[in-house]
């Protein structure tokens, strides 16, 4: 892995998340210059970017929804709703987010799951904002469901 080039390529894609554009196309440009297993590097990428932004450190794990809200807000990530909390898990859904903003209400369909990026970066993102080893996976993708939402559940690393 070429980690000068995956920095540019995170940093581009902090600066479009910002501006609220797409980031489908540097995800392809990752894919090609990175290698094979998909949905592996995309969730480590997500999982890089998540751990690079700048964030509000939250002590308390149930301040971790709200706090990641206003960071899906801040960098334009997509719709997010919070289904459930706890101590244990985050379950959220997020809509229009950066990858299928494009592809939602083409008439494109997956068998898999689409949205691995994402489930790495809110993953990156919870551990970067409260010292919490955790995982993060796209439950149910708008892309297999129809629906205008993917579902994610991020699980804290319990010691």
């Amino acid at each position: 892995m070429d980690r000068q080039l995956l920095s540019k390529i995170l940093a581009q894609m902090k600066k479009s998340l910002k501006e609220g554009k797409s980031i489908g196309d540097m995800k392809v440009s990752a894919l090609l210059s990175l290698g094979q297993q998909l949905e592996a590097i995309f969730y480590y990428l997500g999982h890089e970017l998540g751990t690079i932004l700048k964030v509000k450190q939250v002590k308390e794990i149930k301040k971790i929804p709200e706090a990641l809200k206003s960071v899906i807000s801040d960098y334009q990530i997509g719709n997010i709703e919070i289904t459930a909390s706890s101590d244990e898990i985050v379950q959220l859904t997020l809509k229009g987010h950066s990858s299928i903003r494009d592809l939602i209400n083409k008439g494109i369909k997956t068998d898999v799951n689409f949205c691995s990026f994402e489930a790495g970066f809110l993953a990156g993102i919870v551990e970067n904002m409260s010292d919490i080893h955790c995982f993060a996976q796209e439950l149910n993708c708008c892309l297999q469901t129809g629906k205008d939402f993917c579902e994610f559940m991020i699980v804290f690393q319990k010691d």
